[in-house]
């Protein structure tokens, strides 16, 4: 970006603050098949001898590497401040882009132009595993909640489900307060083969993970359920055969 790596550093995590208040999952680390990527570059304009202003260009692209969304921005900076950027004082620098951003990203999702006049197979979300029984709960309760927003019918028990969603997550070991999550969802048909599957890799804040688990599973499932949504609608139906009515 032409900063220092303090200053590089202080705006992508402003930006990535910005989409998680949004309720976009985004980190500065890590991707999956799906992530689209922010990417800046910033020009640093002398106006006199205490004052400077910078010149910032954000680009989306998505995950072929194709840029899909572009926004330019201009602000003054103090010489001494601009030393010690934080993350919170360059909110307001980022806002404007992450909200454009957030608009072409969320009316991509797959859920927003999928045709729900068909019918969608019903689902089982089993229990995650990897994680403590706490979390697993919060997690299998998000994406059971993130599922129906994408108008699947969800099942409590596996009779009359046509799909099984099965997760495992990971946490790592913490460092410079991120701790990186790895959680990789199966989808599986009644006979236990697996039709499809998603992974998910980021690093988040560790006050995340132990004090706002609730806020964080609702994130990540969120975006899962979006790429379920896209896997089942490219499934033959043969892959998910419904359960048969019965006449009485």
């Amino acid at each position: 970006m032409g900063l220092t790596k303090l200053q590089s550093n202080s705006l992508s995590e402003a930006m990535v603050n910005a989409f998680m208040a949004m309720e976009i999952p985004a980190a500065t680390t890590g991707e999956n098949r799906r992530s689209r990527f922010v990417d800046g570059s910033a020009q640093i304009i002398n106006l006199s001898k205490n004052q400077s202003a910078i010149q910032i260009e954000w680009t989306l692209t998505d995950s072929l590497g194709r840029a899909v969304e572009n926004h330019k921005c201009r602000h003054n900076i103090g010489s001494k401040s601009w030393e010690h950027p934080d993350p919170k004082t360059l909110s307001p620098w980022v806002k404007a882009a992450a909200q454009q951003f957030s608009r072409r990203i969320l009316g991509s999702r797959p859920g927003a132009e999928l045709d729900r006049s068909t019918s969608l197979p019903r689902l089982h979300v089993w229990p995650v595993d990897g994680i403590d029984e706490t979390r697993s709960a919060t997690l299998k309760r998000a994406m059971e909640r993130a599922l129906k927003g994408q108008e699947f019918k969800v099942l409590k028990g596996l009779e009359g489900a046509a799909l099984i969603i099965v997760g495992s997550a990971s946490l790592g070991s913490a460092r410079e307060g991120k701790q990186p999550i790895e959680i990789n969802w199966s989808i599986l048909n009644t006979k236990g083969k697996q039709v499809g599957k998603l992974d998910q890799r980021n690093s988040v804040a560790v006050s995340a993970v132990e004090n706002s688990w609730k806020n964080l599973s609702s994130i990540i499932s969120r975006n899962a359920a979006g790429g379920v949504s896209e896997i089942v609608s490219r499934l033959p139906p043969k892959s998910f055969p419904q359960a048969k009515k019965t006449r009485r």
